[in-house]
């Protein structure tokens, strides 16, 4: 059951921010196509990939967990018809496979096979190195808070019920 309500914040007598939820949200939002064009523009320009297919070993290679297709769709700003149409020309070469959604049957996700994890680290691997760079014009005191702050999102989410995953280590 997802919960809108607000948890008890953990502010004690802190002034008050002069900066809004929806300007975050802005922010957020804008950095989040930021990120997807400066982790386009770091692909390598030899790859045997299209950047749909490399996109989405990309994000699948990110993930801890099995995506559902509209997810995945969604991140990519793909119909779900171009989607499956991308995963059956994907599973058909051995580098990602459906799998059922461990509470719903009905519901399929996608994961990378072992063959598509070889592929995502050969052929992506460096250009995830040169995407990281961004964060080389931070110290790492910034890098250290950037990272904190995100997690303290995360953490608000699923305070609120949000199905977020928890942050690998290393």
């Amino acid at each position: 059951m997802l919960s809108r309500s607000k948890p008890h914040s953990s502010k004690s007598s802190e002034e008050p921010s002069s900066t809004s939820g929806q300007q975050l949200l802005r922010a957020l939002a804008d950095l989040r196509n930021g990120l997807r064009q400066w982790m386009l523009v770091s692909m390598p320009a030899d790859s045997r990939l299209t950047v749909p297919r490399a996109t989405l070993l990309l994000g699948l290679s990110l993930k801890r967990e099995p995506a559902g297709m509209g997810e995945l769709g969604e991140s990519l700003g793909m119909s779900p018809r171009n989607m499956t149409v991308l995963v059956d020309g994907l599973a058909k070469e051995g580098l990602v496979r459906r799998v059922s959604h461990p509470h719903d049957r009905r519901i399929k996700l996608v994961e990378l096979t072992p063959a598509g994890r070889q592929v995502a680290e050969r052929e992506l691997g460096p250009s995830q190195s040169t995407a990281a760079t961004l964060f080389d014009d931070f110290t790492p005191e910034e890098r250290d808070e950037l990272l904190r702050l995100l997690e303290k999102v995360a953490d608000c989410l699923r305070a609120r019920g949000m199905d977020v995953p928890a942050r690998r280590r290393g």
